[in-house]
């Protein structure tokens, strides 16, 4: 009498077979923190393509894909890449990326020792802060591109440019509020000790599919500086008599400890004293364009 092959489980469950084999690298199993459209770039790898004698110290792909999972928690996701691929390679103790990167990673596994024996490199302070002419500049560079709309948030907010992708990513006009030219874009977000409560800007804004690397990588093209133009509208405030504690407010660094009264008083005198960085931009940077 015939009778049918008995079934299985599936690979590995054979009869005679030890089971399926444990997970030793590959793509690991889904998480509900793994999202693997952001780990292009720092895609988890084979143990064996990435171990040998020289790299016997490095992280395993299991560790690089738990810290990044914790990374974005508190910084951006490009970042975070940035971070996990120096961890890839050996500490290069004349390069401050790669000191930075290690420190956040033996800070997040917890070993103090090696954190502290990581000396950070000294540099000086970049002073650097573009030209009224030089923005304007770049202001008629960006002029019709991708990138127009977020540069002048980017200028009139002095946000930081992660912040700036996030809103014209996520923007939602019911949360902007427009009185007297001057619009107030509630985003209260926070990444690590960086928050910021609110986006103070004067052109309409609009929801736009941008990357932050396209976005710098359009910016690089037209040679232009973007980290430079937070410091710009800083500098340009406090010019303006706005006082560095309102500065500070529109900017986004203030702590997120603030009591609430506090608080609140910082947004009435940002309402009010961010007028004078507003008239400033119509009249001497927007007027000729």
């Amino acid at each position: 009498m015939w009778v049918s092959p008995t079934k299985v489980a599936g690979p590995g469950f054979e009869p005679g077979s030890q089971g399926p084999k444990p997970y030793l690298g590959g793509t690991p199993p889904k998480t509900p923190n793994a999202n693997y459209e952001e780990l292009k770039g720092v895609r988890i790898m084979k143990e064996g393509k990435t171990r040998s004698k020289a790299n016997e110290n490095l992280p395993s792909e299991i560790e690089l894909f738990a810290f990044y999972n914790d990374c974005i928690k508190k910084v951006s996701r490009e970042t975070c890449k940035q971070y996990v691929n120096y961890l890839r390679k050996q500490l290069d103790a004349n390069n401050k990326a790669s000191i930075l990167a290690w420190k956040k990673y033996y800070k997040w596994k917890g070993d103090t020792e090696k954190w502290k024996a990581i000396k950070t490199k000294k540099s000086g302070v970049d002073l650097k802060v573009p030209s009224v002419d030089q923005v304007k500049e770049w202001l008629t560079k960006v002029k019709g591109t991708k990138v127009e709309l977020l540069f002048k948030l980017l200028l009139e907010s002095g946000i930081r440019f992660t912040e700036a992708i996030k809103v014209l990513n996520e923007y939602n006009p019911q949360n902007d509020i427009c009185e007297n030219n001057i619009c107030i874009y509630t985003l209260n977000w926070q990444r690590g000790s960086k928050r910021v409560f609110y986006v103070f800007h004067i052109s309409k804004l609009e929801r736009q599919n941008i990357t932050y690397n396209y976005a710098k990588k359009i910016m690089h093209e037209l040679d232009i500086a973007p980290k430079y133009i937070r410091k710009f509208v800083a500098t340009k405030m406090l010019e303006l008599n706005i006082p560095g504690e309102i500065v500070d407010f529109i900017e986004g660094r203030t702590p997120g400890n603030i009591l609430t009264k506090h608080y609140l008083d910082l947004y009435a005198l940002a309402k009010k004293e961010y007028k004078k960085y507003a008239e400033w931009l119509y009249t001497t940077v927007y007027s000729e364009k």
